[in-house]
Formats: structure tokens, C-alpha cells, sequence
């Protein structure tokens, strides 16, 4: 029997399932991410640079190029790639579905390691970190 991996997530929590005989999902992993939820003031440090001229009056404010969320939301993407980078690597499983709300998907795709991008079984548009295994197993190929 195959070793499939199912990766349900969203910018803040992912869940990472294992199929066992196709039919039942068991929880493997979960990973929080609660910077996502904070207010943008609560993750910034300071007050935007600043830049005065000499000899002209004001001055010019430095806007973050990637806004706060953005920048959380790729963090997180980057450590579910990383787990599942370290997954293959171990031999864990031979294909791996995801099921993430846009546009998480798209961040998690953009830092999976080719190897494991070889091994995504479908993608699915969804958002369903709130739901049972079995109501996940729903949306997922009858056979795995």
C-alpha cells in the first residue's frame, strides 16, 4: 500500500494527515501559526523609517515593500515545506495531497522542494482546517 500524506492548511493552522487503507485519515501533525490572527501594529517593532532633506521642509516615510500578513503567511508556508521536505527526505510517504484556502496554496506551492512538487497527488482550493478527518476524506480522491 502507498504512503500518502494529506496536507490541509491556511495561513495560521495546517494540518498534516496520514491515510491509512485509503479510507481513514490519522493526524500526523499540526502547526499553529498565531502571528497570523495579530493586529499588523502588534507585529511591527517600531514606527516607519524615516528620511529628512536638507533643506526642504518634511520628509519621506519608507513603506514595508511585502505587507506584515503577506510576509507571516510565507513564513508559515515555508515551515510546512520544510516539514514536508524532511518527510520525503525520511521516506514517509510516496504522494501527498494538499488542500489549502488561496491564496495560501499558491505560497506553499512557490517553497515546496522539487521533489516533493513531484509527488502532489491534487491540489484543492479549500479552506478546511475546521473540519473532522472523515468530512475531509470527503473531498479527496477515492483512492488514494
Amino acid at each position: 500500500m502507498k504512503k500518502v500524506w494529506v496536507v490541509v492548511a491556511n495561513s495560521s493552522l495546517s494540518k498534516i494527515y496520514r491515510a491509512e487503507n485509503t479510507n481513514v485519515l490519522i493526524e500526523h501533525g499540526i502547526f499553529f501559526h498565531d502571528e497570523s490572527h495579530l493586529p499588523v501594529h502588534e507585529l511591527l517593532s517600531d514606527r516607519q523609517g524615516r528620511e529628512t532633506n536638507k533643506g526642504m521642509c518634511g520628509g519621506d516615510t519608507y513603506e514595508a515593500r511585502t505587507p506584515t500578513k503577506l510576509k507571516e503567511a510565507l513564513h508559515f508556508a515555508e515551515q510546512i515545506a520544510h516539514f514536508l521536505e524532511k518527510g520525503y527526505n525520511a521516506g514517509e510517504y510516496e504522494k501527498v495531497y494538499i488542500v489549502a484556502k488561496p491564496p495560501f496554496l499558491g505560497h506553499l506551492r512557490q517553497f515546496l522542494h522539487p521533489n516533493v512538487a513531484k509527488l502532489v497527488g491534487a491540489e484543492i482550493h479549500k479552506d478546511l482546517t475546521q473540519l473532522r478527518p472523515e468530512e475531509v476524506r470527503e473531498y479527496l480522491p477515492s483512492a488514494l
